[in-house]
Parts: C-alpha cells; sequence; structure tokens
C-alpha cells in the first residue's frame, strides 16, 4: 500500500514510457507519491489531464483561473478538516472519480497526514464465507449535506433532496480485475439495498473496520510541494485534523469518471 516515486519533474511534459510507469505504479501500489514539486495549477492539471476527464466536484467550486483545481484550505480558527472520515471520493455520484490528485501548497509544522488504505487487499483478507455472503449485495449512497465544514472551505449548501447513487458492495477493478470491498463512511453509503439501515450497520460497519486494519493501511507525510496520487477504485483516504491552530492549504483535482458497475 503506497510507494514514492522519485527523478520525476511533473512541471514538464512526460514522456509515454515514463507516464506509463507511473500509471503501473499506481495499479501495484494504490497510492503513489512524488516530493519537491514545483507545478503551477496548469501544469497540475495537464498532468492529471493523463489519467482521463477532468472531474468537477457538483458542490465545490475550483480556483477562478484554474476551475479543475479546488484548494481544500483549513484555517487557523477552523475546527473541522474536509475529508475527515475514511472515505473514497465521489461515492454520491453514479460515475464516481478514477483518481484524486493532491498537491501541498501550505502545510502545518506538524501534523495533517494523510492516511490511505487498500480496500482490493483488505477483500482478499476476507474468509470465503464472508465472501460469498457479499457476492451481488448493492449499497445506496448520497451526500451528506448536514456534514460540518470548514468555514474557509465554499461548499455550496444543497437546498433540495441530494440525488441517489446504487453501487456494489464489492466491485471489481475494471484494469487490475482485482475484487474490492466499495463502501463510505456511514454518512453516504446508507445501507444495503433490500435491508434498512439498522440491518445493515452491523455488516457495513464491520467492513470499515476491516478495510482499514494497520496491515492494509499507509501514512503520508506531506511537504511543501508534495503531490500524491491515488486509485480511487481501490483505495480509501482519511485526513487527519491534528495541527489546531495552523493553516493547510492542498490543491484537488480528481480525474477519470468511471461507472463503478
Amino acid at each position: 500500500m503506497g510507494a514514492e516515486i522519485f527523478g520525476v519533474d511533473l512541471s514538464q511534459d512526460l514522456d509515454n514510457e515514463t507516464f506509463g510507469e507511473i500509471y503501473q505504479a499506481l495499479l501495484n501500489h494504490g497510492a503513489i507519491f512524488f516530493r519537491d514539486q514545483d507545478i503551477t495549477p496548469a501544469q497540475q492539471v495537464a498532468f492529471a489531464r493523463r489519467f482521463g476527464d477532468i472531474h468537477l466536484h457538483p458542490h465545490i467550486r475550483g480556483l477562478p483561473e484554474q476551475p479543475e483545481v479546488f484548494p481544500i484550505i483549513k484555517d487557523v480558527d477552523d475546527k473541522v478538516v474536509l475529508g475527515g472520515e475514511w472515505h473514497t471520493d465521489q461515492m454520491f455520484t453514479n460515475t464516481p472519480v478514477r483518481v484524486t490528485m493532491l498537491y501541498a501548497k501550505e502545510v502545518p509544522p506538524y501534523g495533517g497526514d494523510t492516511m490511505f488504505a487498500n480496500a482490493a487487499l483488505a477483500y482478499d483478507n476476507l474468509s470465503d464465507g464472508m465472501k460469498e455472503m457479499l457476492e451481488g449485495l448493492m449499497t445506496l449512497n448520497q451526500y451528506n449535506k448536514k456534514k460540518p465544514r470548514a468555514a474557509a472551505m465554499k461548499v455550496e449548501d444543497v437546498e433540495e433532496e441530494a440525488p441517489q447513487a446504487v453501487h456494489p458492495l464489492v466491485r471489481t477493478h475494471a484494469e487490475t480485475g482485482r475484487k474490492v470491498i466499495y463502501l463510505c463512511y456511514e454518512g453516504i453509503t446508507r445501507h444495503i439495498i433490500g435491508m434498512t439501515p439498522e440491518e445493515s450497520r452491523p455488516l457495513l460497519d464491520y467492513l470499515r473496520t476491516h478495510v482499514v486494519r494497520p496491515e492494509h493501511t499507509c501514512r503520508f507525510r506531506w511537504r511543501e510541494g508534495s503531490l500524491g496520487l491515488w486509485d480511487n477504485r481501490t483505495v480509501q483516504h482519511l485526513a487527519l485534523n491534528d495541527y489546531a491552530g495552523h493553516r493547510r492549504v492542498m490543491h484537488r483535482i480528481t480525474a477519470g469518471p468511471e461507472a463503478s458497475h
């Protein structure tokens, strides 16, 4: 789970062979990380486009000069952080994104790491009986409009009922063929289709705990200029909120919308 890649300048156009090695590392490790990058928002977008069409967040606006990039900001007075629960991005949509890219613009003197969990490895480590029981189950997922937001984040209010999306609880990765436990925290993944939320909760809570067991995870410590990229089809992530009184600014792009079925 996770790998650092060295010797690449992401401000430059990458030849197909280099990009191919990067993409294969992403498939192999779930999340990959680059240190000491100096890139503009336009250069970050150019790199992200190599992974597919850019996906615009339905409720968060991007930079005025580069709308494909939206800043994730936790200011010194903010108490909550975006992404502070284990999740996979955009699961409340019918076509979740293939990859998420995060570039560190301003980091606190301590804390602010991100945790990653490999949900394909977690599936491999289930018992045969559990795998058989999960086969064919579907979940209902919906945007959590009641979740507290950092004041510095410009998240639009969702006045109407948010759309619902149905996804398999175990999906098959389109490129690796591996099976993956596919779910979010309770505010997004509401229940198993055909069961009530109360009936679903024990199984979903078990899987949520199982995916993030230490042997399935890695932790990345950001520095200014670090860039992380993860396979949203395989990996869950969690932003740690342990740097009270300090500011943190990240530039995020999601790319490659892909149906989960």
